[in-house]
C-alpha cells in the first residue's frame, strides 16, 4: 500500500446506530468527556504497550478511529496509519490531529466491509465498537480484521454482566488461523483488551 495524502471515501451505505450517535455536539465533546476516565486511561496504556514493540514504518489500521485518540502515539512511533470511522463528524475531528498527512489516510467506511486489500496492514486496532454491533456482526468484524491484518489484531470487548456484553466464545468461534495472545483486564474485570496473533 502506498503512502499518500489523506483521502475520504464515500459514505458507507449503512452507517449504523453508533455512527449516528457520534455526530454533532456528541462528537465535538467526545474526548473531553472521556479522556480522564479510568476506562480511557487503562485502554490507552494497554493498547500502546501492545503496539510499542512494532518497528517504525509499520502500517496500522485504526477502526473505528473516533476522534483520533491514538494518532499522537502513531506519529511518535513513526507509524503509517489508515484511520476509518463510520461517522463523518468524528473523522473531521480526527483529521485535526494528523501531524503528517503523508503518513495518514482517513476514510469513512464500515468495519464489516473494510476498503482494504488482504493483508495490507501490520496491525488492526478496534476499540469500543463491539457494543454497537450485533453478535453476528462482531464475528463479521473479527473475520474482516483477520483478512486485512498481517501480525496483530487488538480489540476491546465487554464480555459479561452488561446488556451489550459479547462473550469471549463469540470471538473465539470467528478465529481462523489466529489465537488470543493477550487477554488483559481493562478498567474492570469484565472489560477486556485482546491481542490476537496468527497461530
Amino acid at each position: 500500500m502506498s503512502v499518500g495524502l489523506m483521502e475520504y471515501l464515500p459514505d458507507p451505505s449503512e452507517a449504523g446506530h453508533g455512527a449516528r450517535k457520534y455526530s454533532g455536539e456528541v462528537a465535538q465533546g467526545y474526548d473531553q468527556k472521556r479522556e480522564d476516565s479510568p476506562k480511557w486511561q487503562a485502554e490507552q496504556a494497554i493498547i500502546e504497550s501492545m503496539l510499542d514493540e512494532l518497528p517504525f514504518g509499520s502500517w496500522i489500521l485504526d477502526c473505528p478511529c473516533g476522534t483520533g485518540r491514538f494518532f499522537e502515539f502513531y506519529h511518535k512511533k513513526n507509524f503509517l496509519f489508515r484511520a476509518i470511522d463510520a461517522s463523518a463528524d468524528m473523522l473531521r475531528l480526527a483529521a485535526q490531529k494528523v501531524v503528517d498527512p503523508m503518513k495518514a489516510r482517513l476514510a469513512q467506511a464500515d468495519i464489516r466491509a473494510l476498503p482494504l486489500d488482504d493483508k495490507s496492514v501490520d496491525v488492526a486496532v478496534a476499540v469500543r465498537i463491539t457494543r454497537w454491533l450485533s453478535p453476528e456482526d462482531c464475528q463479521v468484524m473479527i473475520r474482516e480484521l483477520q483478512r486485512v491484518a498481517r501480525q496483530k489484531i487488538i480489540f476491546t470487548a465487554r464480555i459479561a454482566n452488561h446488556p451489550h456484553a459479547r462473550p469471549i466464545e463469540l470471538f473465539i468461534e470467528a478465529l481462523d488461523g489466529w489465537k488470543i495472545a493477550r487477554n488483559e483486564q481493562g478498567y474492570v474485570p469484565d472489560y477486556r483488551i485482546f491481542e490476537l496473533r496468527p497461530e
